[in-house]
C-alpha cells in the first residue's frame, strides 16, 4: 500500500512540477511612464483650476483597436492619472500664480483623449482649456476663452514599447500646451 501511495503522490508532484516548468506563462513587471515636462512657454501668472478626465483612461494605458474596441494594457502604466499628469505639465510650462490671486484667471481643463490608437500606431490627445477671461495678449476680452488642442503623433517604435508610447504622448502634450500659450499670446 505505501509503495502505490508514494507512485500517486511523485506522479502528482511530477505533473505539477512539470506543468511549471514547460508552461509558456512568463512573468511581466508592471512598468510605470511619466511624461517629459515641457520647458517653460508662457511667463504672465495663471492661476491652475480644475482638470478633468473623460477620456476613461486612469492610470493603464490604453489601446483603441480597429474595431472602435478600447481595452487597457495591463503592463504598461501612466505614474499618475491623466489630469495629474497634464496638469503638472502645465506647472512646468506656465508661471503659475498663488492660488489667492483673485487678478489672474483660473485655467481649467477637460480631457476627452488619451490613448494610443493601434491601427494609426498614434498616441492621440483631445483636450479643451478654458479661461473664464483673456486678460493676456491683445485680444484682452471679459469673455470666456476656450482653446481646443486636439493632437495625434505617431509612435516611434524603438523595440521598447511602453517607453515609445510614453514619448508619443509626451509630445502631444508638449503640442497641446504650445497651442495654448500660442492662443494666450494673440
Amino acid at each position: 500500500m505505501k509503495k502505490f501511495e508514494l507512485a500517486v503522490i511523485s506522479a502528482a508532484v511530477a505533473v505539477l512540477v512539470g506543468g511549471c516548468l514547460f508552461s509558456q506563462n512568463t512573468y511581466v513587471d508592471n512598468a510605470e511612464y511619466d511624461l517629459a515636462l515641457p520647458k517653460r512657454v508662457f511667463d504672465e501668472p495663471v492661476r491652475i483650476g480644475v482638470f478633468k478626465n473623460l477620456s476613461g483612461s486612469d492610470r493603464r494605458f490604453l489601446m483603441r483597436r480597429g474595431d472602435g474596441q478600447v481595452v487597457p494594457l495591463e503592463y504598461c502604466r501612466w505614474r499618475l492619472s491623466p489630469e495629474l499628469l497634464l496638469q503638472r505639465c502645465v506647472y512646468g510650462a506656465f508661471n503659475v500664480a498663488p492660488d489667492n490671486d483673485d487678478a489672474r484667471p483660473r485655467l481649467n481643463a477637460v480631457i476627452y483623449r488619451f490613448e494610443f490608437d493601434e491601427h494609426e500606431n498614434k498616441a492621440c490627445l483631445a483636450v479643451d482649456f478654458m479661461l473664464p477671461n483673456n486678460c493676456y495678449g491683445t485680444r484682452r476680452s471679459a469673455l470666456p476663452l476656450a482653446v481646443r488642442a486636439d493632437v495625434a503623433v505617431p509612435v516611434k517604435d524603438d523595440g521598447d514599447f511602453g517607453a515609445a508610447r510614453a514619448a508619443a504622448m509626451s509630445e502631444c502634450v508638449r503640442l497641446a500646451v504650445e497651442k495654448l500659450a500660442a492662443e494666450l499670446k494673440k
